[in-house]
């Protein structure tokens, strides 16, 4: 199913439902459990592979969740002996010069007046209880009897309900566990502003900040789009006190706001230098290949890499993980290394730093794509689980869809674009920056 269609059909049911403003619970609950509801049904719909999980040895297990328990005690011993003006949610996924970055925010945090506590919530998740641990329970009612019933006429396909309401439970309770522990933290602390990427997934986070009144600004952490349901929602609902959002999103660059629509209190484009980037010289290999790789798709991909290894053994070709493939990159190291051309290169370096070396980059769907059109860089993308998520890329004459290793072959030989590459990504505006700082930091200059 195209994801576009999906989601058409998704909006009209939350919206025919009123399902934003509904408070069964006490609480906002379905905005709390929308994006894995959404995710459930389309992955059961569309055979999307799940990600892989590997079972660590017990010792490993023991050591991570020491240094969770250790990192959690002494944020606790911080947040008992100070207070402060400002609160920092970072995803730092990136290492830069031996230092971890993240992108989404980092230059914005930088200009920020007044005093700091950070919680880095990578690559350890460590402040909240584990995920699936709290046991509680949150009675829905009719409500949850009414999607069910809803989703079941509109998407037909073969999905098992009793597994989507146990996923909603599980969502439900933590939710309330970790909007309990955020009220605390709050509380004890006293910010009057909180910076923070979240990529979709603290709703208890916004809630919290909300019921105790403190503006929270987002930073864009990577590719949106209107069939991205954490950051996709429809434009005509009446979305209430809009308590699961935060009141300023910051936005690479007009291009994303107008992409889909998310109800934060406004959008602001503030630019970003980690993904602004100008057009490129020649590449320094003019047949190089990156082929950008994830979790969920790295068997799709791994498969695509050594067949094309194979019928173009003078082509030398990189193959780029995500930072979430940390703890697999040793393992996929030794899976591809019976193949000479094939260079494997983990997130100690970003994938736009290796852009200057390729003329052609392989994905099935990453914010890579538009760093590297914006480059100059021919993409090639796999038609495969939700390549879609790109289609409004499909009209660049720098973007071949290849559906068989004959037609990625063929695209590889394409020489450059001609035409002035498109832009997505703006640079980073610190005067506005400072602007919108200066408003919301005014408590505590």
């Amino acid at each position: 199913m195209d994801p576009d269609d999906f989601t058409e059909k998704f909006f009209s049911i939350e919206k025919r439902l009123g399902l934003f403003a509904d408070r069964s619970g006490g609480i906002p609950w379905w905005d709390a459990v929308r994006y894995r509801v959404y995710e459930f049904v389309f992955a059961a719909l569309t055979s999307a592979p799940a990600v892989p999980t590997m079972r660590k040895p017990l010792f490993v297990r023991a050591l991570a969740l020491a240094k969770r328990s250790s990192l959690n005690a002494m944020l606790q011993l911080r947040v008992r002996s100070s207070k402060c003006d400002v609160m920092v949610l970072r995803a730092p996924r990136q290492i830069r010069n031996g230092c971890r970055l993240d992108p989404g925010i980092d230059d914005f945090v930088a200009l920020c007046p007044g005093r700091a506590l950070t919680i880095n919530t990578f690559p350890r998740y460590y402040h909240l209880p584990r995920r699936g641990s709290s046991g509680r329970e949150v009675i829905i009612g009719r409500a949850l009897d009414h999607l069910m019933e809803a989703l079941k006429l509109e998407f037909r396909g073969s999905w098992s309900e009793s597994a989507l309401r146990k996923n909603i439970a599980v969502q439900l309770a933590d939710f309330v566990t970790d909007s309990d522990v955020y009220r605390r933290l709050f509380a004890r602390l006293q910010p009057g502003l909180v910076i923070m990427t979240q990529n979709g997934i603290e709703k208890a986070f916004f809630a919290a900040a909300h019921a105790a009144g403190i503006r929270v600004v987002e930073g864009q952490h990577g590719l949106i789009g209107y069939s991205h349901a954490a950051y996709s929602y429809p434009r005509d609902v009446e979305y209430c006190d809009r308590s699961t959002f935060p009141a300023v999103f910051l936005t690479f660059s007009e291009y994303w706001v107008r992409t889909c629509f998310y109800p934060a209190g406004r959008s602001v484009v503030i630019g970003n230098d980690h993904f602004a980037i100008d057009a490129l010289p020649p590449p320094t290999d003019p047949g190089g290949v990156m082929f950008v790789s994830a979790d969920i798709y790295h068997d799709v991909l791994a498969e695509w890499v050594t067949r094309l290894a194979r019928a173009t053994p003078d082509r030398r070709i990189i193959y780029k993980l995500h930072p979430n493939q940390q703890h697999s990159s040793r393992a996929i190291q030794q899976q591809l290394a019976a193949f000479e051309n094939i260079e494997v290169i983990d997130a100690s370096i970003s994938a736009r730093t290796l852009l200057s070396r390729v003329a052609h980059v392989v994905l099935i769907q990453s914010t890579v794509a538009l760093e590297a059109l914006q480059t100059g860089r021919r993409v090639c993308i796999l038609p495969v689980s939700n390549y879609r998520v790109h289609k409004d890329l499909f009209e660049f004459g720098a973007v071949t869809v290849t559906p068989s290793l004959d037609d990625l072959v063929r695209a590889l030989e394409k020489p450059p674009e001609a035409t002035a590459p498109p832009r997505f990504f703006d640079p980073f505006d610190e005067a506005a920056a400072r602007e919108l700082l200066r408003e919301l930091c005014v408590d505590f200059r």
